[in-house]
């Protein structure tokens, strides 16, 4: 027989373990509880569940995704209402939207790659590259259309944006764009101003860029930026395509009336026609806050991107811009970032670099933007009550 001893030694060793045991998995669950719990408790995301809820009904936008940055880093993800009404499905993290001309911003991370390789310089005439198309002659002068002034709308060039086509038709091809066969505006690209003497939007200088990088990269735009881009930042779900595989988890787009409608495609995938996901999206905006070059992958430096957040004169009170990136003032409040329109979509991406901070809004509803300004609004107050 044992010593009784030994035994009670044995007993107490065995119910020592098994308390560390319990205590150590009620310290977990604890712990994780407290983390789900600490964000939803947040009166912004109190506030922007309680907005998300009311305007997407009011509006006809059946769901959003909504990612906040805080501190360089993505505080939360939340999603409201459906991807898709009939089928009740709702929206995840992993919903598929069009960004509209957020676009822009991301293919210029392309653009600038073209000058980092040494491709392209960003002071030297664009045309001097091009083969398959040339600027018309004008009274002003094309040799200062430069990359720089491209992405940041100071090139005079017209054509503001592009309303894409249906799914299943033969799309243009870039020449045939810039010749005005679209549409939409059925207007060339041209110069209507003297290049770097004035601010204004076009979407048409971004089509240019975006010949320009197939013809310095003998690779199609979308190829290009999968490959050197969206890979190397661990975008898996983010195409200029829509692809078979995006298309199952992708968000149906609905007009002002809340009816399904097609989605488009655009020729002009630079400017336009950009798919992405919530997470894939802030992902992107915290790079952009904060330029990790572990996380980078050498697609950027960080040196090009802080350069890219850099106004670029000529400006105005009509619009101020990097390279790539917007300066946008909402109620006395100026952020960098872009927004977005298209037919079934309405999306907004606008940082605050000196606080770290940033929001995402992605609807899929052409409303949208009733939606994400008053989210964005309450944002705004939540960084004011810090300064």
């Amino acid at each position: 027989m044992k010593d009784i001893s030994q035994i009670k030694n044995n007993l107490f060793h065995v119910l020592l373990i098994l308390f560390l045991g319990i205590n150590f998995s009620c310290s977990v669950t604890k712990s994780k509880r407290t983390e789900v719990i600490s964000e939803k408790v947040d009166p912004l995301y109190i506030e922007i569940d309680r907005l998300g809820k009311e305007l997407t009904v009011k509006n006809n936008v059946p769901g959003i995704a909504v990612a906040v940055i805080k501190n360089g880093k993505v505080a939360w993800i939340q999603t409201v209402g459906y991807a898709d009404l009939a089928s009740k499905k709702p929206v995840t993290s992993k919903t598929i939207f069009n960004i509209g001309s957020i676009s822009k911003l991301v293919s210029a991370w392309g653009f600038m790659q073209l000058s980092e390789k040494g491709l392209v310089k960003l002071d030297e005439p664009v045309d001097k590259y091009l083969t398959r198309w040339h600027f018309s002659e004008s009274e002003f002068n094309q040799s200062k259309v430069t990359l720089k002034r491209l992405l940041s709308h100071t090139a005079g060039l017209s054509v503001h944006g592009y309303g894409g086509s249906d799914q299943g038709i033969r799309l243009l091809s870039l020449e045939e764009s810039l010749n005005g066969k679209t549409k939409r505006n059925g207007e060339t690209v041209h110069l209507i101003n003297e290049p770097g003497t004035k601010w204004q939007y076009s979407g048409g200088g971004y089509t240019v860029a975006q010949l320009l990088l197939e013809e310095t990269t003998k690779k199609g735009f979308s190829e290009y930026m999968k490959e050197n881009v969206f890979l190397p930042l661990r975008m898996k779900n983010t195409s200029y395509e829509w692809t078979e595989d995006m298309m199952g988890n992708s968000a149906t787009a609905y007009d002002e009336l809340g009816k399904p409608i097609k989605n488009r495609i655009f020729t002009e995938k630079a400017a336009a026609g950009l798919q992405t996901t919530i997470e894939d999206l802030a992902h992107f905006a915290e790079l952009s806050i904060t330029p990790d070059k572990n996380q980078l992958n050498n697609v950027l430096t960080k040196e090009t991107i802080l350069l890219m957040e850099t106004p670029v004169l000529p400006f105005s009170n009509e619009g101020k811009s990097g390279l790539g990136y917007r300066f946008l003032n909402f109620d006395g409040f100026e952020t960098i970032g872009h927004t977005g329109e298209n037919a079934g979509w309405s999306t907004a991406l606008l940082l605050d670099l000196p606080t770290k901070s940033g929001i995402i809004v992605l609807c899929n509803g052409s409303l949208g933007d009733r939606v994400w300004f008053p989210i964005y609004q309450n944002w705004v107050k939540t960084i004011k009550s810090k300064n």
